[in-house]
């Protein structure tokens, strides 16, 4: 399946099958699930505002380090992502603005009536698996193996929602006139998130950048 960023071809691809039980090396399902919430809602609810450096450095640090145990990479390796330099800016646009698109009406259909469909989706394309977290207990991850952006952050969305589907019913906030997704309880009954602080909805530029991305 074609990546939609259209990497360089000729890398080899893992042909291995992932095990049937993937085991983490110390988190546990819970911290799993909280890493891939805050991670999936920092791209919907700042990524308005980035730009190629910003998408390079959420792709390659904070999903990279959240799929790196369950992705049929080989350990240590970046999850693969062309040069960013090389792909038009506005392309990038485009690709950051159709994958808002599509996630904000995902979340908004689970807000709605509870809808979600997208988990069993994630399940069948494999770009979230059944796991062990470091306790030993039942848990779940994103693999990595979404080739579409909104894919990819579905899948951490999805595994939120499995560990813990009851916020998704009675604390998921999705706000069409600000654009924000929230998990307050308050926000979802007034049907906005806006009673949230400013400054928590405010895009920043700079928290997804823990180090240069590859390319950029």
């Amino acid at each position: 399946m074609q990546n939609e960023f259209d990497p360089p071809e000729g890398g080899e691809e893992a042909t291995e099958a992932l095990d049937t039980v993937v085991i983490l090396p110390s988190q546990t399902a819970a911290e799993i699930a909280g890493a891939c919430r805050e991670a999936a809602l920092t791209f919907i609810n700042e990524s308005k505002a980035w730009g190629k450096a910003e998408l390079g450095m959420w792709l390659t640090g904070t999903y990279a380090a959240l799929t790196q145990h369950a992705s049929k990479e080989s350990p240590g390796q970046v999850w693969p992502v062309p040069l960013l330099r090389d792909i038009d800016a506005r392309l990038i646009e485009r690709i950051m603005e159709s994958a808002r698109t599509e996630i904000f009406e995902t979340l908004a259909a689970i807000a709605k009536d509870n809808s979600a469909s997208f988990v069993l989706r994630a399940l069948i394309a494999g770009t979230v698996i059944r796991c062990q977290d470091g306790q030993g207990e039942p848990a779940w991850a994103p693999t990595g193996e979404a080739p579409r952006l909104a894919d990819r952050v579905l899948s951490l969305f999805a595994v939120d929602y499995l560990a813990r589907p009851g916020d998704y019913e009675t604390e998921l906030s999705v706000c069409r006139q600000c654009e924000t997704v929230a998990f307050d309880g308050m926000a979802k009954i007034r049907g906005c998130s806006h009673g949230m602080q400013h400054s928590a909805l405010a895009p920043r530029r700079h928290s997804t950048m823990p180090y240069p991305p590859l390319g950029a």
